[in-house]
């Protein structure tokens, strides 16, 4: 039996071909050295307290929706569908306001039962967002309501909650979607009463909303306004296209003018990679593998990152991360093989990068090398892409 002592490095692609390796080391839910999440479970759930809810209902709430969100409401009836979906909402410059997860709330008794009487009976919808931007979703929500029959409502911290299921998972509560921003891994998304958890098949742990993190920026999945920064972001750079969260045949949506254009006719030169940090006296990572054990200082959100020894525009820009993985906002015929132009990928075998963090900090050594990796499933959503487009 290894030591609880002993490191523990998990490789991502290992940890995909190779599922029983989540389960060889017996210790695996006893260690926590170094305050990082232990590795996400094979089969799992996980309450999810960084995101909250916001009720929209009313006779007028699918439409008024509809001409707010990057998607079309799903179904032949969309006031009668019952499907969940990611999306999100633009400003009219065509930059990222909120990604959200939106369910639809009327053919929940669940929710007939615990609503407020003025959300019964009507057609309502919940708008999953993270829970840092609540108020300014809502706010943003009944900016544009003008005559529309519509209500907006901020749940309470723990009316409702917010769950992820992961792996062999399947689920028979009412109100849950299939998270289709990397199918199959990223699971299900589940909402629930106040106290009460899921029932989640086959054989699925309860894990924690930080080990769900490692779990995602293992895959490369942004989520929430610090990854996708507010009035910022651009939804193509934040991968939002590639998580199946904009709808290029939809029509007329605010921000709707910049992010069709750019499918068509422009080429996106920065998305949101998963990188790995290591030190200056170390090799370049091959694959990307997340170290339990690893007691650094994380960079602060948003730093630039450069070439090592070169002089030139930045890279790249650290969005954030746990232990020693994390997000960065990548160019990507910089930092990766990439080519999107006759030019090609300006990478060399020597290029290594680091974040610009100059202060000398305490709480465990400072890794300032980092290394982008592209996820197969960004590679399939281009091909997806080009396919589909008319000159394609």
């Amino acid at each position: 039996m290894p030591s609880p002592q002993s490191n523990l490095f998990f490789c991502a692609t290992c940890l995909k071909r190779v599922p029983n390796l989540r389960w060889s080391n017996p210790w695996r839910r006893l260690i926590t050295t170094g305050g990082n999440p232990a590795l996400p479970p094979e089969t799992a759930f996980a309450s999810l307290p960084t995101r909250r809810l916001i009720s929209l209902h009313g006779p007028d709430a699918s439409q008024y929706l509809h001409g707010l969100i990057t998607t079309n409401i799903p179904g032949p009836d969309p006031e009668r569908t019952k499907n969940g979906f990611y999306s999100a909402f633009l400003n009219a410059s065509g930059r990222v306001l909120h990604d959200v997860f939106i369910y639809p709330t009327q053919h929940s008794k669940q929710w007939q039962t615990s609503a407020p009487t003025a959300e019964k009976d009507n057609v309502g919808y919940l708008i999953e967002v993270d829970a840092k931007e609540v108020d300014a979703l809502a706010k943003h929500l009944k900016r544009y309501k003008l005559r529309a029959r519509i209500g907006v409502r901020v749940l309470d911290d723990g009316e409702w909650r917010i769950y992820s299921a992961w792996g062999n998972v399947i689920t028979q509560e009412e109100i849950n979607c299939r998270d289709l921003r990397v199918p199959p891994d990223m699971g299900l998304r589940i909402i629930m009463p106040g106290d009460t958890k899921p029932e989640v098949h086959f054989d699925a742990e309860e894990s924690t909303g930080p080990s769900y993190g490692v779990h995602r920026i293992l895959l490369g999945v942004p989520e929430g306004q610090t990854e996708i920064p507010r009035e910022t972001a651009l939804p193509q750079e934040s991968n939002i296209d590639y998580m199946r969260g904009i709808d290029f045949r939809k029509g007329c949506y605010i921000g709707q003018e910049l992010t069709i254009r750019t499918h068509h006719t422009g080429v996106v030169r920065k998305r949101i990679l998963p990188v790995q940090l290591y030190g200056q006296d170390e090799k370049p990572p091959e694959t990307l593998t997340y170290n339990q054990r690893a007691n650094v200082r994380l960079p602060p959100h948003g730093l630039n990152i450069s070439r090592v020894n070169k002089k030139g525009r930045s890279a790249g820009k650290w969005l954030g991360g746990v232990g020693n993985v994390g997000l960065a906002l990548c160019r990507l015929e910089v930092m990766t093989d990439t080519a999107l132009t006759g030019e090609g990928s300006q990478l060399s075998p020597d290029d290594e990068f680091r974040i610009d963090w100059e202060s000398e900090v305490d709480g465990g050594p400072k890794l300032d090398r980092v290394k982008a990796f592209v996820p197969a499933w960004h590679k399939e959503r281009a091909e997806e892409q080009r396919v589909q487009r008319p000159n394609g």
